[in-house]
């Protein structure tokens, strides 16, 4: 159905089975049935193969008791032993997991410099979301000293080649002169690089998507659009509704697409917004049209405890998505998250990103910018406690360690992250039996948006 990542098939497949040894399922094996057809994925390796009856009825019983090889072989269950579907009763999964980043890390290697660049040209924002994280944060705008010196640190400590740069808020918009300062630096001094943002979209004007798009040589947007006009206004909370609202973020976005930028509309939802979304996407495509370049997706709110993500929401979220896609809002390509992540996040990633804030600190988590501090551009790193602390390899919590999903996340999500959510697991499901899902339609399961920047 679909293949996995050859890099790590290479890594952990068996050559030869031990025919004395007892076995059973690996933690890492994930099963869904649908209408009488039966699919298996290795959530390490990311391959997807479709089973007979007879092959599932075995892996049920295999759940739930220890088999022998002559069992498994009786069935005709050997490729699966070689695949690592099936394992040894002492296998150690995670061990193996841990191995496998290992070895890929090592393979890589290690390119002297950062690839990838957060920046945040300002934390004020023209909007009080009811979920933000950045409520707290004191309102800070780059100077054009601290910005000569962003574009020198960025020269002296990048990789060879073209680097991304990531805007990041606040509403980074509201920094667009500090930002159109720092690209056109960068291209009088012959670096090469590429763009992406996160933005409300509510200051996007004719005029700047084309600066947007040609100074700021940006490949890809994500806006946030939580629901209809009511809902979103309601949550997004502007300074000044009259001039900033759904319909200036609409507008925003068609002036973007049509510099044919891809866009990401990111849906936060909750039990409070998600029955009355379907009609939302309905009015969102009568207001877009036919443009090709824009994906929605739907993300749980988790930072909120009145509106915490629940199984019924999860559900409720696949069958959205479904929709979604049945009318043109959702956009795939084959295969692209059939390859295994070493990295996920700029924390999980400090030999190659970097977060500068808008006083030129330096930091490496966008949901930390002020707790996170470790040292600015001007002087290095200040505080090497903090510094080694953050860069330190997390051990596993016990629970990851016993989680199927574990190989699709950080190894110190629960201990550490901001974002971290009780509901993962449930959350993990349903973006497994979507993938699933799509497949047994014969659809394609992943997109060419990357949904979360």
């Amino acid at each position: 159905m679909r293949q996995g990542d050859s890099r790590v098939t290479r890594i952990i497949n068996r050559k030869k089975i031990s025919e004395d040894a007892g076995f059973r399922i690996s933690l890492f094996t994930y099963l869904y049935s649908e209408n009488g057809r039966y699919l298996i994925t290795n959530t390490l390796t990311r391959e997807v193969i479709e089973l007979t009856e007879a092959e599932w009825k075995a892996l049920q019983q295999i759940r739930s008791e220890t088999v022998n090889f002559k069992f498994v072989a009786e069935i005709g269950l050997e490729q699966l032993v070689v695949s690592r579907y099936i394992v040894e009763a002492e296998y150690d999964e995670v061990g193996q997991y841990k191995n496998v980043v290992f070895i890929m890390k090592t393979v890589a290697g290690k390119k002297k410099g950062y690839s990838t660049y957060t920046i945040w040209p300002t934390t004020g924002c023209n909007a009080r979301c009811i979920y933000c994280f950045e409520e707290s944060f004191k309102s800070r705008t780059m100077t054009a000293e601290t910005a000569d010196r962003v574009v020198g640190f960025i020269n002296d400590t990048r990789q060879d080649g073209e680097i991304e740069i990531k805007w990041f808020g606040g509403e980074p918009l509201l920094g667009h002169e500090m930002i159109s300062y720092i690209c056109r630096k960068l291209k009088e001094n012959n670096i090469s690089f590429v763009s992406t943002m996160i933005t409300n979209c509510s200051l996007v004007t004719e005029k700047l998507a084309k600066e947007i798009s040609s100074l700021w040589n940006m490949k890809r947007v994500q806006i946030s659009l939580d629901g209809d006009r009511t809902d979103y206004e309601r949550r997004k909370r502007y300074c000044a509704p009259d001039k900033y609202n759904y319909d200036t973020v609409i507008k925003g976005i068609r002036y973007l697409a049509a510099e044919g930028l891809k866009i990401n509309i990111r849906c936060n939802v909750d039990s409070n917004n998600i029955d009355g979304l379907a009609a939302f996407a309905d009015q969102l495509k009568a207001d877009i049209g036919d443009i090709h370049n824009i994906n929605l997706y739907l993300s749980p709110l988790f930072g909120v405890d009145e509106c915490r993500p629940t199984k019924e929401l999860f559900g409720k979220m696949a069958a959205l998505t479904e929709y979604f896609a049945s009318i043109g809002l959702v956009k795939k390509k084959h295969n692209a998250d059939s390859k295994f992540k070493v990295n996920y996040c700029i924390a999980d990633s400090m030999d190659t990103t970097i977060g500068i804030g808008p006083d030129g600190e330096l930091n490496n988590c966008d949901s930390l910018l002020e707790q996170n501090v470790w040292g600015n551009i001007f002087d290095g790193v200040t505080d090497k406690t903090k510094f080694d602390e953050l860069y330190s390899q997390a051990e596993i919590d016990e629970a990851c360690g016993k989680c199927c999903f574990l190989p699709q996340c950080t190894p110190f999500y629960k201990q550490r992250c901001p974002l971290y959510m009780d509901e993962c697991f449930d959350y993990k499901i349903m973006t497994t039996e979507r993938m699933m899902h799509d497949l047994l339609k014969g659809g394609n399961t992943e997109t060419d948006y990357e949904e979360e920047l």
